[in-house]
């Protein structure tokens, strides 16, 4: 006897679909079924995270102070020394 894992039981994998041996045309429509099914949510969570940055730039972009300089305009240039790393090497 062959152990099963809890999700096979519940997402059928193509071992347990084997022994039970459903028809084959329903069996068939039954993956094509899965395979749109995932193509479908795999859509929706590309346009989540498309939506999701498009909502972290207009933040990002409220937040930005925005300022034109000129030729003769001074501008503090702050040159910061080499930082030798605390932790060792």
């Amino acid at each position: 006897m062959e152990a099963v894992l809890p999700f096979e039981v519940e997402i059928p994998s193509m071992r347990v679909l084997m022994e039970t041996q459903p028809e084959e045309a329903k069996w068939v429509q039954a993956r094509r079924d899965q395979l749109n099914f995932i193509n479908e949510k795999r859509l929706a969570v590309v346009t989540h995270g498309q939506l999701y940055q498009r909502r972290m730039k207009k933040a990002f972009d409220g937040k930005v102070r925005h300022r034109e300089f000129q030729e003769s305009d001074f501008v503090i240039r702050k040159i910061l020394p080499i930082q030798k790393d605390h932790r060792g090497k």
